[in-house]
Protein backbone atom coordinates (compact mmCIF):
# COMPACT_ATOMS: atom_id res chain seq x y z
CA UNK A 1 0.00 0.00 0.00
CA UNK A 2 1.18 3.43 -0.90
CA UNK A 3 2.07 6.32 1.96
CA UNK A 4 -0.48 8.66 1.93
CA UNK A 5 1.01 12.23 0.88
CA UNK A 6 1.27 14.80 3.26
CA UNK A 7 -1.38 17.58 3.79
CA UNK A 8 -1.64 20.62 2.92
CA UNK A 9 -3.41 23.52 4.82
CA UNK A 10 -3.95 22.55 8.24
CA UNK A 11 -2.48 19.12 7.42
CA UNK A 12 1.04 20.90 6.83
CA UNK A 13 1.61 24.28 8.23
CA UNK A 14 4.27 25.12 6.00
CA UNK A 15 2.84 24.06 2.86
CA UNK A 16 -0.25 25.79 2.14
CA UNK A 17 -3.21 24.64 -0.25
CA UNK A 18 -3.83 25.48 -3.93
CA UNK A 19 -6.44 26.81 -3.01
CA UNK A 20 -5.14 29.36 -0.70
CA UNK A 21 -2.31 30.90 -2.82
CA UNK A 22 -2.70 34.12 -4.73
CA UNK A 23 -1.46 34.33 -7.91
CA UNK A 24 0.74 37.63 -8.70
CA UNK A 25 0.94 38.86 -12.26
CA UNK A 26 4.06 41.05 -13.09
CA UNK A 27 3.28 43.21 -15.51
CA UNK A 28 7.67 44.75 -16.17
CA UNK A 29 10.41 42.93 -15.80
CA UNK A 30 13.83 44.05 -14.60
CA UNK A 31 16.85 43.62 -13.38
CA UNK A 32 16.87 43.15 -9.77
CA UNK A 33 20.19 44.65 -8.04
CA UNK A 34 21.30 42.46 -5.07
CA UNK A 35 24.12 44.78 -4.08
CA UNK A 36 22.06 47.77 -2.97
CA UNK A 37 22.40 47.02 0.50
CA UNK A 38 26.13 47.95 0.29
CA UNK A 39 26.07 51.27 -0.92
CA UNK A 40 26.09 52.94 1.98
CA UNK A 41 29.13 50.87 3.39
CA UNK A 42 31.06 52.56 0.76
CA UNK A 43 33.96 55.17 1.74
CA UNK A 44 36.20 56.99 0.29
CA UNK A 45 40.00 55.83 0.22
CA UNK A 46 42.13 57.96 2.31
CA UNK A 47 44.33 58.95 0.02
CA UNK A 48 41.93 60.98 -1.23
CA UNK A 49 41.74 63.75 1.19
CA UNK A 50 46.06 64.10 0.99
CA UNK A 51 45.44 64.32 -2.87
CA UNK A 52 42.33 66.45 -2.47
CA UNK A 53 44.61 70.66 -1.72
CA UNK A 54 47.54 69.60 -3.93
CA UNK A 55 48.56 72.12 -6.16
CA UNK A 56 49.97 71.58 -9.48
CA UNK A 57 53.74 73.07 -9.60
CA UNK A 58 55.11 73.92 -12.63
CA UNK A 59 57.95 72.21 -13.83
CA UNK A 60 61.20 74.07 -12.84
CA UNK A 61 63.11 76.52 -15.47
CA UNK A 62 66.63 76.71 -16.11
CA UNK A 63 67.78 80.05 -14.90
CA UNK A 64 71.70 79.46 -16.36
CA UNK A 65 70.83 82.05 -19.15
CA UNK A 66 69.92 84.56 -16.72
CA UNK A 67 73.29 85.52 -16.17
CA UNK A 68 74.85 84.85 -19.73
CA UNK A 69 71.73 87.48 -21.19
CA UNK A 70 73.15 90.12 -18.31
CA UNK A 71 76.54 89.89 -18.77
CA UNK A 72 75.89 90.17 -22.60
CA UNK A 73 73.63 93.16 -22.53
CA UNK A 74 76.22 95.01 -20.12
CA UNK A 75 78.58 94.71 -22.89
CA UNK A 76 76.25 95.39 -25.15
CA UNK A 77 75.87 98.87 -23.64
CA UNK A 78 79.53 99.86 -23.09
CA UNK A 79 80.18 98.64 -26.71
CA UNK A 80 77.34 101.55 -27.88
CA UNK A 81 79.35 104.17 -25.24
CA UNK A 82 82.46 103.65 -26.76
CA UNK A 83 81.22 103.63 -30.35
CA UNK A 84 79.63 107.08 -29.55
CA UNK A 85 82.67 108.68 -27.65
CA UNK A 86 85.10 107.48 -30.56
CA UNK A 87 82.82 109.24 -33.50
CA UNK A 88 82.13 112.49 -31.29
CA UNK A 89 86.08 112.66 -30.59
CA UNK A 90 86.28 111.79 -34.40
CA UNK A 91 84.37 114.84 -35.06
CA UNK A 92 85.99 116.96 -32.65
CA UNK A 93 88.76 116.33 -34.07
CA UNK A 94 88.25 116.91 -37.77
CA UNK A 95 86.61 120.10 -37.02
CA UNK A 96 88.33 123.13 -38.66
CA UNK A 97 89.63 125.70 -36.74
CA UNK A 98 88.55 129.67 -37.78
CA UNK A 99 91.18 131.77 -37.85
CA UNK A 100 90.06 135.22 -37.40
CA UNK A 101 91.68 138.34 -38.88
CA UNK A 102 93.77 140.15 -36.45
CA UNK A 103 92.56 143.38 -35.87
CA UNK A 104 94.01 146.15 -37.56
CA UNK A 105 96.39 148.49 -35.63
CA UNK A 106 96.18 152.74 -36.59
CA UNK A 107 99.91 154.43 -36.71
CA UNK A 108 99.92 158.11 -36.40
CA UNK A 109 103.04 159.87 -37.09
CA UNK A 110 104.03 162.35 -35.20
CA UNK A 111 106.33 165.07 -36.06
CA UNK A 112 109.81 165.12 -34.21
CA UNK A 113 110.25 167.37 -31.86
CA UNK A 114 112.68 170.26 -33.53
CA UNK A 115 115.90 171.72 -31.65
CA UNK A 116 115.69 174.44 -30.28
CA UNK A 117 117.99 176.94 -31.41
CA UNK A 118 121.81 177.85 -29.60
CA UNK A 119 121.63 181.28 -27.55
CA UNK A 120 124.01 183.43 -29.05
CA UNK A 121 126.85 183.28 -27.35
CA UNK A 122 129.11 186.12 -25.01
CA UNK A 123 132.91 186.30 -25.13
CA UNK A 124 134.36 186.23 -21.58
CA UNK A 125 136.83 188.93 -20.07
CA UNK A 126 140.42 187.79 -19.89
CA UNK A 127 141.81 185.41 -17.55
CA UNK A 128 143.77 186.57 -14.00
CA UNK A 129 145.76 184.64 -12.62
CA UNK A 130 147.07 185.66 -8.64
CA UNK A 131 149.57 184.22 -6.68
CA UNK A 132 149.48 183.48 -3.10
CA UNK A 133 152.01 182.88 -0.92
CA UNK A 134 152.28 179.42 1.03
CA UNK A 135 150.21 179.28 4.25
CA UNK A 136 151.64 178.17 7.25
CA UNK A 137 150.75 175.33 9.41
CA UNK A 138 150.03 175.65 12.96
CA UNK A 139 152.41 173.13 15.53
CA UNK A 140 150.22 170.34 16.94
CA UNK A 141 148.82 171.21 20.40
CA UNK A 142 150.26 168.74 22.94
CA UNK A 143 147.99 165.61 23.65
CA UNK A 144 146.56 164.96 26.78
CA UNK A 145 146.36 161.37 27.94
CA UNK A 146 143.48 160.28 30.69
CA UNK A 147 144.78 158.73 33.63
CA UNK A 148 143.28 155.35 34.56
CA UNK A 149 140.69 156.05 37.46
CA UNK A 150 141.08 153.45 40.55
CA UNK A 151 139.71 150.42 40.14
CA UNK A 152 137.24 149.71 43.15
CA UNK A 153 138.46 146.75 45.53
CA UNK A 154 137.35 143.67 45.18
CA UNK A 155 134.11 142.71 46.59
CA UNK A 156 133.87 139.39 48.62
CA UNK A 157 131.68 136.63 47.40
CA UNK A 158 128.67 136.36 48.81
CA UNK A 159 128.57 133.99 51.50
CA UNK A 160 126.56 130.42 50.22
CA UNK A 161 123.97 129.30 52.88
CA UNK A 162 124.62 125.67 54.13
CA UNK A 163 122.60 122.86 53.00
CA UNK A 164 119.61 122.22 54.67
CA UNK A 165 120.04 119.40 57.32
CA UNK A 166 119.12 115.85 55.73
CA UNK A 167 116.45 113.41 58.51
CA UNK A 168 118.66 111.12 59.50
CA UNK A 169 115.63 108.65 59.20
CA UNK A 170 115.70 109.61 55.29
CA UNK A 171 116.25 106.13 53.29
CA UNK A 172 117.13 106.09 49.66
CA UNK A 173 116.18 102.53 47.60
CA UNK A 174 118.45 102.79 44.39
CA UNK A 175 117.53 99.86 41.94
CA UNK A 176 120.19 99.58 38.34
CA UNK A 177 121.08 96.83 35.69
CA UNK A 178 119.86 96.21 32.25
CA UNK A 179 116.53 96.25 31.02
CA UNK A 180 116.09 93.89 28.00
CA UNK A 181 113.41 94.73 25.11
CA UNK A 182 109.94 94.34 26.01
CA UNK A 183 110.74 93.40 30.15
CA UNK A 184 108.68 94.35 32.88
CA UNK A 185 110.24 95.60 35.58
CA UNK A 186 108.44 95.73 38.79
CA UNK A 187 109.73 97.45 42.11
CA UNK A 188 108.51 96.59 45.69
CA UNK A 189 110.01 98.87 48.19
CA UNK A 190 108.90 99.69 52.26
CA UNK A 191 107.05 103.41 52.48
CA UNK A 192 107.17 105.83 55.46
CA UNK A 193 104.79 103.88 57.27
CA UNK A 194 106.33 100.47 57.02
CA UNK A 195 104.36 99.30 54.01
CA UNK A 196 105.25 97.25 51.29
CA UNK A 197 104.83 100.10 47.84
CA UNK A 198 104.55 98.31 43.58
CA UNK A 199 106.06 100.98 41.16
CA UNK A 200 104.78 98.52 37.82
CA UNK A 201 107.06 98.92 34.13
CA UNK A 202 109.65 101.14 36.05
CA UNK A 203 112.31 102.48 33.94
CA UNK A 204 116.45 102.24 34.94
CA UNK A 205 118.09 103.35 36.62
CA UNK A 206 115.73 103.77 39.28
CA UNK A 207 116.03 105.46 42.87
CA UNK A 208 113.41 106.74 45.28
CA UNK A 209 113.65 108.82 48.65
CA UNK A 210 111.37 108.06 51.81
CA UNK A 211 111.55 109.19 55.20
CA UNK A 212 110.75 107.20 57.45
CA UNK A 213 108.43 107.30 60.32
CA UNK A 214 109.38 107.61 63.71
CA UNK A 215 109.11 103.89 64.58
CA UNK A 216 109.62 101.79 61.42
CA UNK A 217 112.43 100.19 61.35
CA UNK A 218 112.16 97.86 58.40
CA UNK A 219 113.72 98.87 55.35
CA UNK A 220 113.73 96.29 52.09
CA UNK A 221 113.22 96.76 48.11
CA UNK A 222 112.66 94.08 45.53
CA UNK A 223 113.52 94.36 42.18
CA UNK A 224 111.61 91.70 39.70
CA UNK A 225 111.97 91.33 36.00
CA UNK A 226 111.93 88.18 33.29
CA UNK A 227 114.99 88.54 32.05
CA UNK A 228 116.87 91.25 32.79
CA UNK A 229 119.96 91.66 34.78
CA UNK A 230 119.26 93.62 38.11
CA UNK A 231 120.96 95.13 41.30
CA UNK A 232 119.68 97.09 44.06
CA UNK A 233 121.18 99.20 46.96
CA UNK A 234 119.88 101.02 50.28
CA UNK A 235 121.63 104.34 51.02
CA UNK A 236 121.09 106.15 54.82
CA UNK A 237 121.29 109.67 55.23
CA UNK A 238 124.72 109.89 55.38
CA UNK A 239 125.00 108.28 52.13
CA UNK A 240 126.37 105.33 53.96
CA UNK A 241 125.15 101.71 51.83
CA UNK A 242 123.64 99.72 53.78
CA UNK A 243 121.96 96.80 52.09
CA UNK A 244 123.73 95.87 48.42
CA UNK A 245 122.79 93.46 45.99
CA UNK A 246 124.80 92.94 42.27
CA UNK A 247 124.05 89.55 41.28
CA UNK A 248 122.77 90.62 37.72
CA UNK A 249 119.79 88.20 37.98
CA UNK A 250 115.89 88.61 37.01
CA UNK A 251 115.77 89.04 41.11
CA UNK A 252 117.24 91.68 43.17
CA UNK A 253 116.25 91.69 46.64
CA UNK A 254 118.09 94.24 49.83
CA UNK A 255 116.74 94.14 52.94
CA UNK A 256 118.02 95.78 56.17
Amino acid sequence: MAPARPGCGHDHPTRPCRSDRHDVHTDNISTISTMSHLDAEIEDYPDDEIYADAVDHPAPTDQRWRPVAVTAGVVLVLAVVATVLIVNGGDNASTPATVLPSPSRTVIATPAPTAPTAAPTTSLPPETVTTLPPRQTPAPAPTHTPTAAPSAPPTAPPETSPPPAVNPRTIVYTVTGSKQLLDLVTVIYTDEQGLPHTDFNVALPWSKTVVLNPGVQNKSVVATSLYSRLNCAITNAEGQTIAVSTTNTMIATCTR
